[in-house]
Formats: structure tokens, sequence, C-alpha cells
């Protein structure tokens, strides 16, 4: 077994202390309003918002739920928490009611920091956790570090991922799992002292917080923005300086889609990560003036599984090949090899460990399941092929994935179903119109004697769920298919696709948005 890493080139607040003391001076953090950070700073930043937790009854151990956009707040939230010794639980900024209660109680969070715009998210949840309003992080006084300092194997987070037969399950991220998912980033392309990593996906998924530890642990720079602003995409790169960027397949379809202009190559971005890749790698990078692109295939609890570094030949369609340190397998429902150029569920484990997921909080019996016979089951179908690279079929688990965001079936039906005109519902995935990722699609049982008026569901759902979960297409039938057992059987639903019975909300002019519904044509 290769040797543990030094943690102090791992653990996010040892790394944080680690380049205040080596490079103090140095320039590391950016925010959107011009506002920025040294090393010096950034450690600063943690000891004051890790005083100021202290202040509101947080201790080491405990698990502090951080809930707002990106932002310098967001940091604070989280490197204070782990200047403490507390847990990070990252929450998706737009939850809102069960999920927010799910999440934030499941967790076991003793405090829950929240931007200042989102408190009333809180309050509409019913929430009656201790709160703190992420400004407050900078007003406290200066922590000393946690004694004894935390190491690869303690654990950084509880990340949240969707569910596939219940609700979303907080897997248990150690430090070194984050690490490594970043790792590869920053070996591959050389990351270094003039890089500027732009930091413009969400900090409450795993990428965007490995993407910064890579950059804290290989003297980078990291320039923050709340979102991707894909209308002037190469004038942010220029902006901030940015030489590396993470992307989703959506982005590079609207990037692509753009009228070609003189800002497409005047900028210093070099390298993007993205998954999966778009249809023709080599024509993006030389549209933009890119040294060149890599790509991956992860998920919360393996990290990266599969990589595609620069010097490998891109092949879109799939995610590349096994990265180093990881054993992967493609198995049946009996957890035997199929043979290659088969159909199976991607199995994975790790030569050293604690670079995976450590289980689910709260439940046992599905971490049992999830680590049978020694390896972690993804849920994922897979296919290898002779030269080696490998490339994603199908979910075999009920979940989603729309603009970049992980979405649970079983917590869409749950919303569906408690409107009074729902008596049941099944979500499934269906393409998009950009054949890239998918759409939410949902066939409804009708409640006897009621009459269901879909405009009136769309408005119903925008106002409990996160805007990217809304539905859009929707149709009512009779009955579910379902198993003996009363299982529904998604994959009829699935093949059914689109047809003349299907509304879909935006051709109806219903659109949801992060600001809400917004109408635009007549219903």
């Amino acid at each position: 077994m290769p040797p543990l890493p030094d943690p102090d080139g791992v653990v996010v607040p040892r790394l944080l202390e680690r380049n205040a003391r080596v490079r103090p001076d140095d320039p590391f953090a950016r925010f959107e309003d011009g506002a920025g950070w040294t090393c010096a700073d950034a450690r600063e930043a943690a000891a004051r918002a890790a005083g100021r937790l202290v202040a509101a009854g947080v201790a080491p151990g405990d698990r502090v739920a951080v809930f707002g956009p990106n932002s310098a707040d967001w940091l604070r939230a989280w490197w204070g928490a782990t200047w403490l010794g507390a847990v990070v639980v990252p929450v998706n900024a737009a939850y809102r009611g069960e999920m927010l209660r799910h999440v934030c109680g499941e967790s076991g969070a003793a405090l829950v920091v929240a931007d200042a715009a989102l408190l009333d998210r809180l309050d509409d949840a019913s929430l009656a956790l201790p709160r703190l309003e992420a400004a407050a992080l900078a007003e406290g006084r200066p922590h000393p570090p946690p004694d004894p300092a935390p190491q690869v194997w303690d654990t950084h987070s509880i990340m949240y991922t969707s569910g596939t037969t219940g609700p979303s399950k907080g897997s248990i991220t150690p430090y070194l799992q984050l690490y490594m998912m970043g790792k590869w980033f920053g070996e591959d392309v050389a990351l270094g002292p003039d890089d500027v990593w732009l930091l413009d996906l969400p900090l409450f998924h795993m990428a965007a917080q490995a993407a910064c530890t890579a950059a804290l642990a290989a003297g980078a720079q990291i320039a923050v923005r709340g979102a991707p602003s894909l209308s002037k995409y190469w004038a942010v790169a220029k902006e901030t300086g940015a030489t590396i960027a993470l992307g989703v397949s959506t982005m590079a379809a609207f990037l692509l889609a753009q009228p070609p202009g003189p800002g497409d190559r005047d900028h210093r971005l070099r390298i993007m990560a993205m998954s999966p890749l778009p249809p023709d790698p080599p024509a993006f990078v030389e549209r933009f003036g890119l040294e060149g692109m890599i790509t991956a295939y992860g998920s919360t609890e393996v990290s990266a599984a599969f990589v595609s570094p620069l010097g490998l030949p891109l092949r879109p369609g799939t995610c590349g090949v096994p990265r180093a340190g990881i054993e992967v397998r493609i198995v049946d429902e009996h957890d035997v090899p199929v043979p290659p150029g088969e159909v199976g569920e991607l199995v994975v484990r790790t030569e050293r460990p604690w670079e995976l997921s450590q289980g689910y909080v709260g439940d046992p019996a599905v971490t049992v399941a999830a680590w049978r016979n020694g390896w972690f089951h993804t849920g994922d179908a897979f296919r290898g092929d002779a030269d080696g690279y490998y490339s994603f079929h199908d979910r075999y688990k009920d979940a989603l994935r729309r603009r970049g965001e992980n979405i649970s079936s079983f917590e869409v039906e749950r919303e569906l179903v408690a409107h009074p005109a729902v008596a049941e519902a099944a979500c499934v995935a269906v393409h998009s119109d950009l054949d890239v990722d998918d759409e939410v699609k949902v066939f409804l049982v009708v409640a006897p004697g009621a009459e269901l008026d879909l405009p009136e569901l769309v408005g119903f759902l925008a106002g409990r769920m996160a805007h990217f979960m809304v539905p859009r297409y929707y149709e009512v039938i009779d009955a579910l298919p379902k198993t003996e057992t009363m299982r529904v059987r998604k994959h009829l639903l699935r093949d059914r696709g689109n047809g003349p019975a299907t509304w879909d909300r935006e051709s109806a002019g219903l659109h949801v948005t992060r600001a809400g519904l917004v109408r635009t044509g007549s219903t």
C-alpha cells in the first residue's frame, strides 16, 4: 500500500496554516465585489470564523450546516468549522421546505450558518436549530488551530447525495477523499502559483470544494463568483485572470451556440475541466484558445473514479480511464464481473484507506448494502472497452441529473403527492433538447373526485422545491405500471418518453428560475 500523504498538504485547516506561514503576502482569493485575501488573510478569516462559532456554542466534532451561495462568507463558514475541528454540512442554496428540514435535521447539525437572504427559508421550513447569519463570522475573535490537528482520516464533511429509494443520504467524507478529488486536477495540469482557478460552480458541491483544496495545496489562487455568467463568460475569465475552470456539459453547449467573437480567445484560461465532454472537444479547445480539456466521472461517495487527463486522447461519450490508486469492476447483480463490452454496475475500491466515503449518516443498513463484498456499489451502469476507456450507460438508481444538479426522484414524487389532487406520481428522466442532460418528467394519477390544474400544480411545486427540481413535462395516466409487489416499473415509463398526452410547462409559458415562477405566455 502506498503511504498516506503528509496531512499538512492535505487537510484544509493545516493547508491554510501552512500557506500563511510559507507565503503570507501572496494573493489567494478574489471576490466578485473586488475584495481580496492574501494567504495570511485566509488564515485570519478561518480563525475569526472559528471564534464566532465557538461564541455561538459550537464545539469540536459538532456539525455545522452552511446554507448560502458562493461568497467570502461561505469560505469563512467552511474554513471556520474545520479550523475549530467541527464537521461541515454543505446545504444546496436552492433547498427549501422538507428537503431543507431533512438535510439539516438528519445530519445532526448543531447550528445553521445561513446567508441573510435565506434566513426566511429556515423559518418557512420550521427549523428550530440555532442559526447564525453568515456575515457575523467576520466579527469573531481569532481562535487557535485545533489541537490535536486533524488527520487525513478525520471527517471533513457530510455531503448529501440524491436519494434513490428514499430521501437524500448524508455521505461521510474524510479529508483525504476531498483532497484526492482535486489532486488529479492539480497534478495533471501542473497547477502552481501563477494559476487562478475560477470558482463559479456551487461550493456546496464537492467538485468546487475539491478545486479550492487543490488550489490551497498547490499555492494557486481562486476567483470566487456567485454563479457562471455564461453571456460574458470569457470576459469574466479575462477580468479574473483565470487559467483553469470547472464546467458542466450545458455550459459548453451554451458557449458554442454564441456567435464567434474576439473575446473567445482574449483571456488566460488554459484548461477547462468538464463533465461530460462536449461532442467535439478539439473544436471547443481550438475555438476558445485553450491548451486542453480534461474530464472525469465521480460522485459524492467516490470522488473521481475515471479521469481523462491531458495527453490522453479525448473520446466523447466516455469518462476516461481509472485514476491511479483506484480499482474498478463492472459487475452483474451477483457482483460477478461481466465480460468486456457488456453493461453492468460500476463498483470501486482504492489502494489506500480513507479515499472513499465512510458510509451514510444514521443509515448502517444502506451503508452495508453499498459496501457489500468490500466494493462500493455506485448504482451506475457502465461499459468498458478494449482500450481501457469506460462509458456511462444508465442509472440503476432512481436519480436524475439536470443542469449539473443531481435530483432525487423520491423527493420530487413526495412533493407531488402533497398536492391534494395528486394520488400517485412517478418521476423519470427524459432526454433534453440539448441531448446532454436529463429533463424531469412526471406521470400522475389524479385523486378520485379531484380536478388537476397543471399550471396551478407548477406554482405549488415552485414554492416547495429547488428550481432545478420542478418537472418540465407532465402526463396524466389512469394507473402507474407496477410489479406484483407494487413497485413502479419506471423503465416502462421511461420508454414511453413524450407524446401527444404530454404537457410541457415551458411551451405553456411557465419557467421556474432561481427567483421563482416566471410566466411568459398564456397557459
